[in-house]
């Protein structure tokens, strides 16, 4: 049965807590979505044509069970069985995947190292998004979701705050992207879709798309996450990289002009099953020695309830493995969403003798300060990490005028943005 698309426009706002007092971050938020709406809606298109089958009459109770197992931080029900898994990837990641879109395409120490990775001959490279241009015109094919205007919505987040990212970017050629918790599928889809951004964008001289042999550069990604979501990668990857679908009416200029939105020779994805507090210290030397960007989207919160101090040794330990220049990324939920018991009850719920800490509050304490400790000799060293953006509350905010077959969800968010000094 087909899903007629619906519009994003009516959105539920579940993200309402409030920041605590005195953790205002002293950089202002990012500026407004500059992403063009038929971007975002082709990584809408992806989820929904990966999925194409599910949207039906059982989907809403799954979405329902997965959702009160998540209220009840079960998450070994809620991701224990593919239908779950699936249910979440069509239902949670397709606004995330925009969020992390808006996040990496803004922020131009990550966009640096990504626009490096993009080969100047392919096609897609001199599309870009022009007003008024419908997709099929501009080889963007948007089957089965109808075309909309390629204009720039309007976002009504906090215009008070100004954008004050960093401006100076570090370029790289072949990038190695690892997902920390990203098995759900959003960090990959965004980071296509950035690359996509990328190349329609206007080329500089820093970006020869060619590696120091000659040979185009590429965008390595590694998910990693403790449940199986390997066929939800594997799914999402194919609609990455292969043909949209497109009516059986499709004139024969739209079918000359159909493109995936990125090239497999130039986006490689492999997921790794893996819980990341346990992982060997010599496989995740293997996994982040090359690494460029390293992200933790929605992931680190939960490492912390788990086990705080396995989560220090994992940050700690990711700090003597990554490079100088590499990039931290967090992702998380704001305010009292990202609080960490901590106390000999903790585990008893029994919050009389509990302590809370904020998640930014503990990320940062071992990031600067702690990491500037020699755990082998105990004495004091050089900063190891630099903190180049942080906002504790953040919305991105759907358009009108995107569509996808069921309701999505503005999303609130914090963002930390550190690199290895």
């Amino acid at each position: 049965m087909k899903t007629k698309p619906k519009s994003v426009a009516k959105t539920k706002r579940n993200f309402t807590a409030s920041s605590s007092p005195g953790q205002a971050s002293k950089i202002a938020s990012p500026s407004p979505n500059r992403i063009p709406i038929p971007l975002q809606q082709l990584l809408l298109n992806i989820f929904q044509n990966a999925f194409s089958t599910h949207f039906n009459g059982r989907l809403a109770a799954v979405i329902q069970e997965v959702k009160q197992n998540l209220f009840s931080r079960d998450f070994q029900n809620a991701f224990g069985q593919e239908a779950f898994r699936e249910a979440y990837a069509i239902r949670w990641s397709p606004s995330r995947a925009l969020v992390y879109l808006d996040v990496f395409c803004n922020a131009p120490e990550l966009s640096a190292n990504l626009r490096s990775c993009l080969d100047a001959p392919r096609r897609v490279s001199e599309q870009s998004f022009a007003p008024g241009e419908d997709l099929g015109s501009a080889g963007l094919a948007t089957a089965p979701v109808e075309s909309i205007s390629r204009q720039q919505s309007e976002r009504t987040s906090d215009t008070s705050q100004t954008s004050q990212w960093p401006t100076s970017g570090r370029w790289t050629q072949n990038g190695r992207v690892v997902c920390i918790g990203g098995g759900a599928g959003a960090e990959m889809v965004a980071l296509a879709g950035c690359l996509r951004f990328a190349a329609s964008s206007v080329r500089t001289d820093h970006s020869s798309g060619l590696d120091e042999k000659g040979r185009p550069a590429k965008l390595n990604i590694t998910a990693i996450d403790i449940a199986d979501w390997s066929n939800i990668v594997n799914k999402l990857y194919s609609g990455l990289t292969a043909n949209p679908p497109l009516p059986k009416d499709a004139s024969i200029a739209a079918q000359a002009l159909n493109v995936p939105l990125v090239d497999r020779d130039a986006y490689e994805v492999r997921f790794l099953k893996q819980d990341v507090l346990k992982i060997a210290e010599e496989e995740l030397q293997a996994l982040l020695t090359d690494a460029t960007i390293v992200t933790l989207m929605f992931t680190l919160n939960e490492l912390y309830s788990t086990s705080l101090t396995a989560t220090t040794n994992l940050l700690l330990t990711m700090t003597s493995i990554l490079q100088v220049g590499s990039l931290l990324l967090v992702v998380d939920s704001p305010g009292s969403y990202s609080t960490v018991n901590i106390g000999k009850a903790a585990a008893k719920n029994d919050s009389s003798s509990q302590k809370k800490y904020p998640m930014q509050w503990l990320l940062d304490h071992t990031l600067l300060e702690a990491a500037t400790v020699n755990r082998d000799q105990g004495k004091s060293q050089d900063k190891q990490w630099e903190k180049l953006h942080s906002h504790d509350s953040t919305w991105l905010r759907l358009s009108a005028e995107l569509t996808y077959p069921i309701d999505l969800e503005d999303m609130r968010y914090q963002i930390h943005l550190y690199r290895r000094s």
